[in-house]
């Protein structure tokens, strides 16, 4: 294989895409704490209104995609960093439940020109025989993007307030406690700070609750960052790919072919069946943060914890791929969704800090399994000439799972795993395994009723 091949536009694409996947897990993965513990809203409200975000995310694609058709992709790349820019200073310097929702609606609307444009080039530029192995890279740099986001996230929320409470800094220890909530001790903090292992008093329990709010403020501020490093290389590295004799399709005309799809039944139900799995999946940054620091320990590295997904699947990838090779299609996703179960099950019956590493572990394993073939298998159901259209289209099980996922895991955090008094955390992981289950059990009706396909695109059939 010789990387040399790759046009530097390729390259630079992907760069630009790790600081933007660093921009968004840093931030993503302590969003409902940051909404809950820092702007004040309930813990329903955030898991509720995150879930909307990233729904927007996935649906957000189609129309700023054919934006970016017409504008050109470096046009479309400096909308998506100035608005993500803006997005997450707003949402670190203004942490207001008057303010962070137009912060989220920046950042949605800013992400959603990156997903297509930066996976168009990906497209464009990567050699003809290495299409494979540049979508593999692509892949590849998304989850080093995640997990090293995440790392970054940790030392933020975590050592940056215990490194600042220590120093001379004498005017920023005063604002943080004056601006940063909780501001009193009250009966939920001393129930809490006895909860700790080993038990702190309420001043410190309250003084480290405090200092965790300013870093979580900060990760917001690293984001701006992050996307300001982007739009840098976007001005001064990205080369409009050659798109010369590509038809221009509008945002009408891409509307109007995603309607159709609609009618496409069979592939519509495999979407919906496969919200499923993606629910299960996002309870790691709904539900997962919020679960470790209350009913685990504040002290938890949380972060660490929810990086084992992407950190396994760098490095094993390819081995969990290589041994189901052989496996058909459905028999496969089928396997990879049920491991996923298991890792929701492992959540309720291991309440421990090893406890979720398991279980976060085993559902990686699923992820691995089950995520190579699901685009495979779609490419089995597309019309010929209609592959890219139906690939696109699967962004949809992300937005079902969100938008349905983000209250259910605000409503079971909230009835079983409240800050403060008894907890049954057990109950909600296995309400998700549950819906995990349901899917499992229409994914074998659907093969009974449709069977498995050729295995082969139907653009490259004859």
């Amino acid at each position: 294989m010789d990387l040399k091949k790759f046009p530097r536009t390729f390259w630079m694409a992907n760069t630009i895409e790790l600081f933007e996947r660093l921009a968004y897990y840093g931030m993503n993965v302590i969003l409902v704490l940051y909404l809950t513990r820092r702007v004040g809203f309930s813990v329903e409200f955030s898991a509720g209104i995150t879930g909307v975000f990233i729904a927007a995310l996935y649906l957000l694609p189609v129309p700023a995609g054919a934006i970016s058709d017409k504008i050109g992709f470096k046009n479309g790349l400096f909308i998506a960093f100035s608005v993500l820019a803006a997005g997450y200073a707003i949402l670190g310097l203004l942490p207001s439940q008057a303010t962070v929702i137009l912060a989220l609606v920046l950042i949605a609307i800013g992400g959603s020109f990156v997903k297509p444009v930066i996976s168009g080039t990906v497209k464009k530029t990567s050699p003809e025989d290495l299409s494979k192995i540049g979508f593999s890279i692509f892949y590849m740099v998304v989850n080093i993007g995640g997990f090293t986001g995440k790392i970054v996230a940790k030392t933020l929320r975590q050592d940056l307030g215990r490194w600042i409470s220590a120093s001379n800094y004498a005017s920023l220890k005063d604002w943080v406690y004056v601006n940063v909530p909780p501001f009193e001790i009250t009966q939920s903090i001393i129930d809490r700070a006895a909860e700790q292992n080993p038990p702190l008093s309420p001043e410190a329990f309250l003084d480290m609750l405090k200092w965790q709010g300013f870093g979580m403020q900060v990760i917001c501020l690293f984001s701006v960052v992050m996307a300001l490093v982007a739009l840098a290389l976007v001005a001064f590295t990205y080369k409009e790919p050659d798109r010369t004799g590509e038809p221009l399709r509008s945002v009408g005309e891409t509307f109007t072919d995603m309607f159709r799809l609609f009618l496409d039944l069979k592939f519509v139900s495999f979407i919906i069946i496969f919200a499923g799995f993606d629910l299960m999946f996002w309870q790691l940054y709904l539900t997962v943060p919020t679960y470790i620091l209350t009913h685990i320990s504040e002290s938890a590295p949380m972060e660490y914890i929810v990086a084992i997904n992407p950190g396994m699947i760098i490095v094993l990838q390819m081995v969990i791929a290589s041994l189901v090779v052989r496996m058909k299609p459905i028999g496969n996703m089928a396997l990879g969704m049920a491991i996923s179960v298991v890792g929701m099950i492992l959540l309720g019956v291991l309440p421990t800090l090893w406890g979720a590493c398991l279980a976060i572990a085993v559902f990686a394993i699923g992820e691995m399994t089950f995520a190579p073939r699901f685009l495979d298998y779609v490419s089995t159901l597309a019309p010929k000439g209609k592959v890219g259209l139906y690939l696109g289209f699967t962004y949809l099980r992300s937005s079902i799972a969100n938008l349905l996922g983000g209250p259910l895991s605000g409503y079971l955090l909230g009835r079983y795993c409240p800050q403060s008094g008894p907890r049954e955390p057990y109950k909600m992981w296995f309400s998700f395994a549950a819906i995990g289950v349901l899917a499992l059990i229409a994914l074998f009706i659907y093969n009974r009723l449709v069977g498995e396909q050729s295995g082969e695109p139907e653009a490259e059939k004859a």
